[in-house]
C-alpha cells in the first residue's frame, strides 16, 4: 500500500509534463460552447469514453477483521456528468485482528462470531456534478472531478466463530460461507493527468448482509481505495 502511494505521488506532481493542449484554442473554443461547458480550456472530456481503474484499499474502521481490497473498476460515461459503472470488483485478504484475538483470549470467550469478505461485485450508476481546474504551484493546472456512485451486487461473505474454551489455544471455525446482497455508495476524486490517465481517490461503503449469530442484519464496511484510471479514445 505504500509503495502504491508513493507511485501515485510522483504522477500526481508530474501533472504538468502529460497534460494534453487543444490543437487549436479556437476549435477548443467552439466545442465547449457547443456543449455548454462551464470550464474553459477544459482538456479533458469523458462523453462516450470507456475508462478502466486499478485500485487498492482498505477498511480502517473495522477493529474484528483488517481487509485488503484489491480491484479494479469499468465504466462507460454516457455524457460528462452521467455514466455507468459496469463493474465494480474487489478481491478482499481478511486478516483477524490481534485485539479481537487477545480478548477472545483473556476472558476465555468460546463463541465470537464476525463476518470476513472474500469477494464484493457491484454495478453503479455513476454522476459526475462537480469538475474544474486549480492552479497548483505557479503556472501547474491541476483538471479534476468530484463524482458520487450508488448501487447493488452480491458479496462473498465467510462467517467465522473464534473461541478458547479450552483455554490453550485459539481456536477458528467456519460457521458458513456463500453469496449475500450488497448495496454500496460513495463518493471519489479523479484528477486527470492526460486524455487517457488520471488518478483516483474514493470513498465507498459496502453494506453487506452476512449472517452472525444465526442473524442478518445490515453491517457497513466503509473501504478508502487509491487508484489508477485508463481512458479508450472517443467511440
Amino acid at each position: 500500500m505504500k509503495q502504491l502511494l508513493v507511485v501515485l505521488s510522483i504522477v500526481f506532481l508530474s501533472t504538468n509534463l502529460w497534460a494534453a493542449k487543444p490543437k487549436s484554442l479556437e476549435s477548443q473554443g467552439a466545442f465547449e460552447r457547443s456543449i455548454n461547458s462551464v470550464v474553459r480550456n477544459k482538456y479533458f472530456y469523458k462523453a462516450n469514453k470507456i475508462e478502466f481503474g486499478l485500485s487498492a484499499g482498505l477498511m480502517p474502521y473495522d477493529s474484528v477483521v483488517s481487509h485488503t481490497l484489491i480491484g479494479g473498476k469499468i465504466s462507460w460515461h454516457l455524457s460528462d456528468h452521467f455514466g455507468w459503472e459496469i463493474a465494480d470488483i474487489q478481491y478482499g485478504i481478511p486478516t483477524i485482528t490481534s485485539d479481537i484475538k487477545d480478548k477472545v483470549s483473556s476472558k476465555k470467550l468460546a463463541n465470537v462470531q464476525f463476518s470476513q469478505i472474500n469477494l464484493l461485485a457491484t454495478s453503479n450508476l455513476l454522476v459526475s456534478p462537480i469538475y474544474g481546474k486549480i492552479r497548483f504551484f505557479g503556472n501547474q493546472v491541476l483538471y479534476f472531478d468530484i463524482y458520487a456512485v450508488l448501487g447493488a451486487g452480491f458479496a462473498n461473505t465467510k462467517t467465522i466463530k473464534l473461541s478458547d474454551s479450552t483455554g490453550s489455544a485459539l481456536t477458528e471455525t467456519k460457521v458458513r460461507s456463500g453469496m449475500e446482497p450488497v448495496l454500496d455508495f460513495g463518493l471519489g476524486l479523479k484528477v486527470f493527468t492526460s486524455n487517457f490517465m488520471g488518478l483516483v481517490i474514493d470513498l465507498r461503503d459496502y453494506v453487506t448482509f452476512a449472517e452472525v449469530y444465526s442473524s442478518r442484519k445490515p453491517r457497513s464496511n466503509f473501504s478508502v481505495f487509491a487508484g489508477l484510471s485508463f481512458f479508450l479514445p472517443t467511440f
